[in-house]
């Protein structure tokens, strides 16, 4: 199994993968802890750095790129300074941007992550700011543009997280280009999954399966695998990967028992943020390398599990994934 796994990491860079979805700009601005405000019992920082990273369909996309592979993106970003931003970080790291809009009346959605510490602690997440135009916003994506510009790609991801750029007619076209290609087509989506049917997975982490079917599993094995088989079968799909934080992941697949994945690592993690746009790249990079589901689960818990121990929206690289194989199994 180790040697077929690096076997998929090498061949990571002779792929192209396109990513469709909610572009989201991710800050982060650190601060020192000074005093208690005067004004109100709130902390004063004084102010040390702003990052801004890509996230959302972005951070897919930017992950894609760390791994070595060739990516096309379709989305929509505002007229203003974070999409300028966003766009720019984007190509200058080799991705295809031209099939994302640039709308005069769309706001990028934006996430400001607030981190405080004292001066030999490390910093703390306090607060989170998000600016976006509203979940409804229509923000439909040139169809005919996005299937000619995916002619040559050999998988697609669909990262929805809200905004309003995956409208129906998007599914549906992305759908017809997957099945006429014979290419895998993942989603994740944070608020519709139930949306998304026939296609060849979905990627959900346990709470967003809990709020799409109403059911609290709580830990259950037996309510997980009972859930997961239904959505399988219901939405017509060729597998499905639900992530359990420090649980693993479980893939469930048609005719087969649930496979559970134990995290990778430790439990003791610094960051989750952006690890499941960081699994969905993996996991959809392995499955366009011909890769079996329960092959591309694999990858894509090593790359979710270092990626949790670093602080921020963070990437994966093939050395990593190689390191992490090697040191993990048996020869």
């Amino acid at each position: 199994m180790r040697q077929r796994l690096l076997q998929l990491v090498d061949a990571f860079p002779s792929r192209k993968v396109a990513v469709v979805g909610d572009l989201i700009a991710d800050e982060f601005l650190y601060g020192q802890i000074s005093r208690v405000s005067r004004e109100a019992p709130v902390l004063v920082l004084d102010y040390r750095e702003l990052i801004r990273l890509p996230g959302g369909a972005a951070n897919a996309a930017n992950n894609l790129l760390d791994l070595g592979c060739q990516v096309t993106i379709g989305g929509a970003v505002g007229d203003d300074e974070a999409g300028r931003h966003l766009l720019q970080m984007l190509k200058n790291k080799g991705a295809n941007v031209r099939l994302i809009r640039k709308l005069k009346h769309y706001s990028t959605p934006v996430k400001t992550r607030i981190l405080a510490g004292a001066h030999h602690s490390a910093r703390q997440q306090v607060v989170r700011v998000d600016r976006a135009s509203s979940a409804d916003a229509n923000t439909p994506l040139p169809l005919r543009s996005l299937a000619k510009g995916m002619q040559s790609a050999d998988g697609i991801i669909l990262s929805d997280y809200g905004y309003g750029v995956i409208a129906p007619t998007v599914i549906a076209d992305l759908r017809h280009l997957a099945r006429r290609k014979s290419i895998p087509l993942v989603v994740d989506s944070r608020f519709r999954m139930l949306d998304f049917k026939d296609v060849t997975s979905i990627t959900p982490n346990i709470t967003e399966l809990e709020a799409a079917t109403g059911i609290r599993i709580r830990g259950d094995a037996s309510l997980l695998r009972k859930i997961g088989q239904r959505v399988l079968r219901k939405q017509k799909l060729q597998c499905l990967l639900v992530t359990q934080g420090r649980f693993g992941m479980t893939l469930f697949e048609p005719r087969k028992a649930p496979l559970h994945i134990p995290i990778f690592g430790t439990d003791e993690v610094a960051d989750v943020t952006g690890a499941g746009d960081t699994v969905i790249a993996v996991f959809a990079l392995a499955l366009a390398c011909g890769a079996s589901p329960g092959d591309s689960a694999s990858l894509a818990n090593y790359a979710g599990g270092i990626v949790v121990m670093k602080r921020g929206t963070a990437t994966v690289t093939r050395d990593e994934l190689r390191a992490a194989i090697q040191n993990d199994l048996a020869p």
